[in-house]
């Protein structure tokens, strides 16, 4: 005769058994939704490695950058590569190696400057008509 301790244990071994492999089972079988990268909403005010979907190492060190008017510190635009939308409550830090005018990429977290995109020059001048990608190389 089976003691009282295996009829009771026994039932609830089985039990457990059956709800873990239940588990595994429905997790193996579901399938994954894959959900497709939409463009923003509306485009960033420049383009640039930091708006790109392709990988690369500066990419990865900066995934959140800052568009930024150096004269005023004011944002002009920002993008977060992970959430692949604007940075969520973006904050400007300004830093001292900003240039004085022009419109600059800077890290979201910590204000360093990663890209010179124009460098204020008076619009009659060629080079505020063809940006210049001065900072970090691209990799």
């Amino acid at each position: 005769m089976a003691s009282p301790l295996i009829r009771i244990a026994a039932p609830l071994l089985v039990g457990a058994l059956a709800g873990v492999g239940a588990i595994v089972a429905s997790t193996l079988t579901r399938e994954r939704k894959q959900h497709a990268l939409s463009p923003a909403p509306r485009p960033l005010a420049v383009q640039g490695w930091w708006s790109s979907e392709a990988s690369s190492s500066l990419a990865h060190a900066h995934p959140e950058v800052l568009i930024v008017d150096a004269d005023t510190a004011r944002l002009v635009d920002s993008w977060d590569r992970r959430a692949r939308d604007r940075v969520h409550r973006p904050v400007v830090r300004r830093t001292p190696e900003w240039p004085a005018a022009g419109l600059i990429v800077v890290d979201a977290a910590t204000g360093d400057l990663l890209t010179i995109v124009s460098d204020g020059a008076p619009a009659s001048a060629p080079a505020a008509s063809a940006p210049t990608d001065r900072g970090m190389p691209t990799t």
